[in-house]
């Protein structure tokens, strides 16, 4: 039998490695190989090309097809206050109300997370803990992003202007614990650690991580 044979009847590699072929995952900070698999292909339109129903069901899909999973609840929210501003009359402002209730109640008092209606937010993002998250006016975090607990997005200074304040890229993982402040540019694909705090850019593609914790042994007795 040849190689090739035994390669397309095993499905294994040429060299009869036993493992079989798999295709690759991305590779994301905690995330388990079923929260991986719901990252999907890239697509040309912006999220303000898509109908309300149409993104709502594609943030559903990567957050597990759960409805009630929390980061679903604080896109599809800021997804109706957006959709919202393409209304006229009193049926925009029924919708302004439900919006700014259940944006204010429960997105951040109960949720503990702050998205500003006035921030810019991808396709496909994915909310994976919330509390504690700020994403303030001006922000733009891109497609395929994914967001977690502790969260900060802010300004350098109390005289910023409202543009000084970060734009992330196209599938930017953001650890626990992470601060981005100032008018900084995080790069397609970057990564940034848990507990990083960065005020410069960041290259597509980049790893960012904190210092590491010390061991402090005890003192011998």
């Amino acid at each position: 039998m040849s190689t090739e044979t035994g390669h397309a009847r095993n499905g294994t590699t040429p060299d009869h490695d036993p493992r079989p072929v798999t295709t690759p995952v991305p590779n994301t900070f905690g995330d388990t190989p079923a929260e991986a698999a719901t990252h999907q292909p890239a697509d040309p339109r912006d999220a303000s090309e898509l109908g309300l129903r149409e993104i709502l069901k594609e943030d559903l899909r990567r957050h597990y097809g759960s409805l009630a999973h929390p980061g679903f609840h604080v896109l599809a929210v800021y997804r109706i206050g957006q959709w919202r501003l393409g209304l006229r009359g009193p049926l925009r402002s029924a919708v302004t109300v439900f919006y700014k209730v259940v944006n204010n109640l429960i997105i951040r008092n109960l949720y503990g997370v702050e998205l500003s209606e006035q921030a810019r937010i991808g396709r496909r993002v994915h909310i994976g803990h919330t509390q504690t998250i700020l994403i303030p006016p001006h922000c733009e975090i891109g497609d395929d992003c994914t967001l977690r607990h502790n969260l900060t997005i802010g300004y350098a200074g109390g005289s910023a202007q409202p543009e000084d304040v970060a734009k992330v890229g196209a599938r930017v993982e953001l650890a626990p614990g992470v601060h981005l402040i100032g008018r900084i540019t995080i790069g397609d694909d970057a990564k940034i650690g848990p507990g990083s705090i960065v005020m410069t850019d960041v290259p597509p593609g980049s790893t960012v991580f904190a210092a590491p914790a010390r061991v402090m042994k005890p003192a011998p007795r």
